[in-house]
């Protein structure tokens, strides 16, 4: 039997249901790191997963080294209040800590780094506060340039673990009133992907997944995740035949808006129990390609890959 597309969020199941989900997962970067590598075995882009296995695995022990900057009362007033994000990308002060983040990856990804990444973190770890801050600003804001496409992986890396420790150290209930259904209610930010999960509460429901902290927050299907259009919504994925079993069957799929002309990748765990939103959607960058040329443009990031311009 298909599942039930759900549309409606007033169904007892879908109130019963988290809202937002904060990323408590002590395993979080370990398992996107086992992905990664199951991911890179045998693709065409196996080198650049399996170095984003390593960079997630820098991830996790980066992750549990310290502890997360205080949030200030007051974000978390607005946030209950006004459903502002506690912790907005743009307008959080960032603490040096995420700086110590990122140096910690990079030490631990130039240990068994191949020698053409080596210079990349070489570099980064020689800049000024300054200028780490200003690829940061730039890698947030998603005006990162050319010039910086080396080290947007391990800023963006370090920047996740920095926001998603800090996500972690709020209650669900600071952070439930935030009326912007197509951001995260936490840091502000577009999600990376969504994925419809399963077992449990969650069972069939869709959740966005932040780009940035991690936080996962919840939208009806077949709904546009970035201007909430329920007219116009199609899937493509990379079967040739749209309507064919194969298509069907496939567990990333791109959510086109033929109202917005943007797209976001949707993945079903129904299809792929183990699919994690940054790998998977890596994985699935011919996925991207195809949408382009339809004449649609991707509404949210991933931090740890920089298209460039070519």
């Amino acid at each position: 039997m298909a599942t039930p597309i759900i549309t409606d969020g007033s169904t007892d199941r879908v109130r019963e249901a988290p809202r937002v989900v904060l990323p408590d997962n002590p395993k979080l970067f370990e398992e996107r790191a086992a992905r990664f590598a199951q991911l890179a075995q045998g693709h065409s882009m196996g080198a650049y997963l399996g170095l984003m296995a390593q960079v997630a695995r820098a991830q996790q022990a980066a992750l549990g080294s310290r502890a997360a900057a205080p949030v200030p009362a007051s974000a978390l007033e607005q946030s209950r209040n006004y459903g502002m994000p506690p912790l907005s990308a743009q307008g959080h002060a960032r603490a040096p800590l995420w700086r110590d983040d990122l140096h910690d990856i990079a030490r631990a990804v130039r240990a068994e780094a191949a020698p053409g990444v080596a210079p990349a973190l070489d570099r980064l770890a020689s800049m000024d506060e300054a200028s780490l801050e200003a690829i940061a600003d730039r890698v947030l804001s998603g005006t990162a340039l050319d010039d910086d496409a080396a080290y947007v992986p391990f800023v963006g890396a370090a920047l996740q673990v920095y926001f998603a420790r800090q996500a972690a150290s709020l209650a669900a209930a600071d952070v439930s009133h935030c009326d912007v259904a197509t951001v995260c209610p936490v840091c502000g930010s577009r999600p990376v992907a969504s994925i419809v999960r399963i077992g449990g509460a969650q069972a069939s429901l869709r959740y966005l997944v932040c780009a940035l902290c991690q936080t996962e927050w919840h939208m009806v299907r077949v709904k546009c995740s970035s201007c909430e259009a329920e007219k116009g919504v199609h899937f493509l994925s990379l079967a040739e035949d749209p309507e064919s079993e194969q298509a069907g069957q496939a567990a990333v799929k791109a959510e086109a808006c033929d109202e917005c002309k943007t797209y976001l990748k949707l993945m079903n765990q129904d299809k792929d129990a183990y699919v994690d939103a940054y790998a998977d959607d890596l994985a699935t960058l011919a996925l991207d390609l195809l949408v382009d040329e339809q004449g649609f443009a991707r509404s949210g990031p991933n931090l740890l890959f920089h298209p460039g311009t070519g």
